[in-house]
């Protein structure tokens, strides 16, 4: 495996689980559906979780890996993207 494939599969990874950790416990979500057993994040969880999800795409750009920044930035869009997909799906 290359640098940049790496490079990306380690900053994707590193990016979706707070990803997945905010679309979980979105505070608008949460009201819209029944689910009272989970809580929304406070505002200082959802700020560290917010900056630790762009904190690989800040890095890659700080070292330079321009290619692997803009496939990190189009592999989060479509994670995000799958993620709203699946979570909405579960709701029906």
């Amino acid at each position: 495996m290359s640098l940049t494939a790496t490079a990306v599969t380690l900053s994707l990874i590193s990016s979706v689980v707070p990803l997945l950790m905010l679309a979980r416990r979105d505070p608008k979500r949460l009201r819209s559906s029944a689910v009272a057993t989970l809580k929304p994040h406070n505002a200082a969880s959802r700020q560290i979780l917010t900056v630790s999800a762009l904190l690989p795409g800040a890095t890659l750009m700080g070292l330079g890996y321009w290619p692997a920044f803009l496939i990190w930035l189009g592999g989060l869009t479509v994670a995000g993207w799958a993620l709203v997909q699946l979570l909405a799906a579960r709701r029906v």
